[in-house]
């Protein structure tokens, strides 16, 4: 009896971490209540899906408050390269939308201005961390893990979004 007392236990912990690790890749589907955005993004698809498989890449969208309004940048990385990426990262996503089939994931400060939360969420498998590849001793380590993408950059003030660059900056802090 007490065997199976500690073996139901166990099972409990088990899951309940699991289910801890799912919540924290559990992203509030956002809706985008500006048109301008979805402007900027068909911008951004049509090139990058010149030079990547959009399917399995996911759009960065970061937006941070700045002395004139608020500074957006987006990107795209690969999703089996987006939880390495994130791993130094200390932004925080708080929310998803899909853009033509393809995932942006929202960090920054939440603003309503620009999106707004649905009660719907789902887990986004692909942010999940992956463990540190073990090098043995005495074999040579793989190269740092370097990601910044092709970043543009907006402006947005006054309701108005305006391109300001576009190039190689960070995406996220």
């Amino acid at each position: 009896m007490f065997n199976r007392l500690i073996i139901c236990l166990i099972v409990f912990l088990w899951n309940f971490s699991g289910c801890k690790a799912n919540q924290e890749n559990e992203l509030n589907m956002l809706t985008v209540k500006d048109a301008q955005i979805n402007d900027a993004l068909k911008v951004l698809v049509k090139e990058e899906s010149e030079y990547r498989n959009l399917g399995k890449s996911a759009i960065i969208f970061k937006i941070e408050k700045s002395e004139i309004g608020y500074e957006i940048r987006i990107g795209t990385l690969f999703k089996e390269s987006l939880s390495l990426y994130l791993r130094e990262k200390k932004d925080k996503p708080f929310g998803f939308f899909k853009f033509e089939n393809v995932t942006v994931i929202v960090f920054g400060e939440e603003d309503r201005l620009l999106f707004e939360k649905t009660n719907n969420t789902k887990n986004l498998t692909f942010l999940e961390p992956k463990s540190e590849l073990k090098v043995k001793e005495g074999e040579i380590p793989p190269p740092p893990v370097i990601y910044e993408p092709v970043v543009w950059i907006y402006t947005y003030e006054n309701g108005k979004l305006k391109p300001t660059e576009k190039g190689r900056f960070a995406l996220l802090k």
